[in-house]
């Protein structure tokens, strides 16, 4: 068997499909109420784009289909190899290892011509919002209603990455703070 690699965004898309056969408006809803561009970029436009890509690939099929007075849409279905593709892309992605390209680290590279204060005075700001981010990703997990296993281990994961980043965050400023005095 070929395997068949696939980008981060064709596997969200996969994933929702195979869970429910949808239409591009519904799986954009989707995306919204997982939160899910919180941690994979990805548009509106982008996923017509990637929904054309996977039917060429034929890990999707559609369907035009008519209900009452709405227009004419297309659904998506996972063919067999689709779900083969996405077994193996969950597989691999679950089990690599990869590198972390952050604004944060771009930022402290590029930061020569800022001021410590500068730069602590940034990093303060964006200390305010991973500790909203954290607040709100913390809502999400006390949440009363039943939370699926992969909702919870993606928000437990997020909370650690932004807990890891609030205290490298406040060490950093406090080294700034020390030098520029």
């Amino acid at each position: 068997m070929v395997q068949i690699l696939l980008s981060n965004i064709e596997v969200i898309l996969l994933s929702i499909v195979n869970e429910k056969p949808s239409y591009a408006y519904e799986i954009d809803k989707t995306i919204d109420s997982r939160d899910t561009r919180r941690w994979v970029k990805i548009g509106v436009a982008s996923i017509y784009q990637v929904l054309k890509r996977l039917e060429e690939k034929e890990l999707v099929y559609s369907q035009k289909e008519k209900e009452g007075r709405m227009p004419e849409r297309k659904r998506y279905y996972i063919t067999d190899p689709g779900k083969m593709a996405l077994i193996e892309a969950s597989k691999r992605l679950l089990s690599s290892f990869e590198w972390y390209y952050l604004d944060l680290s771009v930022g402290l590279e590029t930061s020569d011509l800022l001021s410590p204060e500068e730069i602590a005075n940034c990093l303060m700001q964006r200390l305010a919002r991973g500790k909203s981010n954290i607040r709100r990703l913390r809502e999400i997990a006390s949440s009363p209603r039943e939370v699926k296993f992969k909702e919870s281990a993606v928000v437990k994961t997020l909370s650690a990455f932004r807990e890891a980043e609030e205290k490298l965050l406040l060490e950093i400023i406090e080294k700034l703070k020390i030098s520029s005095t």
